[in-house]
């Protein structure tokens, strides 16, 4: 049987969903700076959600993120003031303000997330820094402009709807689209959704903008493609992978956790899998719009879980 581990159950974060499980790595981030962070993992149930020890009740991490969301919102990571309005809005940085945003970030808070978004040497055909996988704003869209705005707004009642659920799927305010409700097909709907009103859930947006900062990004040697933490394939047609674990786990057990389980195709790395305690491994494809700019998680599908609860 598996071991049960006591905690609080944050039923809002669902594992199966790209969004839910980015805001439950966001929950660790919340208190990278204090003397004890939490440990996380998932429960072993048919949709699994996130579990952090007891100490950290639902309050706890509400109060914290209501603290700490603002600070983040300021950072030279989110808010950098030089460069171009491109540069400062959408993250479209040259090579030399690559270079300039990484070091202003560096030992302030959301560092992390700096160097999370771009990586030196990594450069588009216009020359400009090609982002992280997780990138999926495009046109009109200001990247940097939308999170702070949602980072700005989050209230107490947004936190809670994330972390116990269900969400309610009622903010007008913008969204970063992990979410994988956000696949709308066209084919599958009688009239264009474009056109409707998109609703989202700014809590769980918030934390999950705290939780991209734990998949880092790398310049490919020939610079022409910058690799993300967890996601393979192209930038119009790639994936990306993840893992769920039952033992209780600090944010550097889950970082190493991250970088070893996340093959799209386990091989024989699968054999470790139980004695890290993960139990399942999931995939969603990244689509992108033709034009290679807006992109969204399709559904999840498990491609590998374990034959035993025992681990």
């Amino acid at each position: 049987m598996t071991q049960q581990y006591e905690g609080t159950h944050l039923t809002g974060l669902a594992g199966t969903n790209p969004l839910g499980f980015f805001a439950a790595l966001g929950v660790q981030v919340l208190f990278a700076d204090e003397p004890h962070q939490p440990k996380l993992w998932w429960s072993n149930d048919v949709i699994p959600h996130a579990i952090v020890d007891k100490d950290f009740s639902v309050e706890t991490i509400i109060q914290q993120a209501l603290a700490v969301c603002p600070k983040w919102a300021k950072s030279p990571a989110i808010s950098p003031k030089f460069g171009s309005k491109a540069e400062m809005e959408k993250a479209k940085f040259s090579p030399e303000s690559v270079r300039k945003y990484l070091k202003s970030a560096n030992g302030q808070i959301g560092n992390e997330f700096a160097t999370a978004l771009v990586a030196e040497g990594s450069y588009d055909n216009n020359d400009v820094a090609k982002p992280s996988d997780f990138y999926f704003t495009a046109g009109q869209q200001k990247f940097f402009s939308m999170a702070q705005e949602i980072l700005c707004s989050v209230i107490e009642d947004d936190l809670n709807e994330a972390l116990v659920g269900p969400w309610p799927y009622k903010s007008k305010l913008d969204s970063l689209m992990w979410d994988v409700v956000d696949d709308r097909i066209y084919a599958l709907s009688a009239s264009n959704p474009s056109t409707t009103t998109k609703y989202t859930n700014p809590g769980s947006e918030a934390l999950a903008i705290l939780g991209i900062s734990t998949h880092p990004v790398f310049s490919r040697q020939d610079g022409k493609r910058t690799l993300t933490v967890g996601c393979s394939g192209g930038w119009k047609q790639g994936a990306y992978t993840w893992p769920l674990w039952l033992r209780p786990a600090g944010p550097g057990s889950v970082a190493a956790i991250l970088a070893q389980a996340t093959d799209s195709t386990p091989s024989k790395r699968s054999d470790w899998y139980p004695s890290w305690g993960i139990f399942q491994i999931l995939q969603s494809q990244i689509r992108r719009s033709d034009q290679g700019g807006y992109g969204t998680f399709s559904p999840p599908r498990i491609i590998w879980k374990t034959n035993s609860e025992s681990s």
